[in-house]
């Protein structure tokens, strides 16, 4: 083959397009000196790194992305996303919605997002396990104490909520055990 022959071939062997005997041969080629097939595949990789910065970005059809955000997560077992406009929320008492983000059955846990409608409270009880609460918005009163945005609250198993309730309304994340042992009112 002549040197123009090898010269022609430089982009392919740039851009990854040599299939496999193509390739041994160029290889071969460029074990033997050869700066001009060099200096050409410099100049092409280089032209090649500066593509994509031309490229205008472009967002796929919603249905498209779905596809391809849904295989992602199936071939990675054991990571969970549930993005803000997914999920269910379910009124757990009047005015007090939740949204299960995990439901563990072997250790007797859930973590929730919980929505308090403004005025609405929660019934007096005694945790059966840990409780954690965080505050996102708004603010409530967890064991008749006021929290704000950013406020975190833990009550232990066996520790009693008596004043759970909203005067704005609240957005919380929880991590409780599945079951409270209801009081009666005080």
């Amino acid at each position: 083959m002549d040197h123009e022959n090898w010269l022609e071939l430089v982009d392919l062997y740039a851009a990854g397009g040599l299939d496999r005997d193509e390739l041994a041969q160029f290889e071969a080629h460029l074990a033997a000196p050869c700066p001009q097939c060099r200096a050409r595949i410099r100049e092409v990789q280089e032209a090649l790194s500066e593509l994509p910065l031309s490229l205008q970005p472009a967002a796929p059809p919603p249905a498209i992305k779905q596809r391809i955000l849904e295989r992602i997560d199936s071939e990675k077992p054991g990571l969970v996303f549930i993005h803000a406009d997914e999920g269910e929320w379910v009124e757990a008492e009047p005015g007090i919605f939740a949204k299960i983000l995990n439901l563990d059955t072997v250790s007797g846990r859930l973590t929730a997002l919980v929505r308090m409608a403004p005025g609405s409270s929660y019934a007096n009880h005694r945790h059966l396990g840990t409780e954690e609460v965080l505050v996102l918005e708004g603010s409530c009163y967890c064991g008749g104490r006021l929290l704000r945005k950013g406020d975190y609250h833990r009550a232990e198993a066996g520790t009693i909520h008596l004043d759970t309730r909203t005067d704005e309304g609240s957005l919380m994340w929880i991590s409780a055990p599945l079951q409270n042992q209801m009081l009666n009112p005080v």
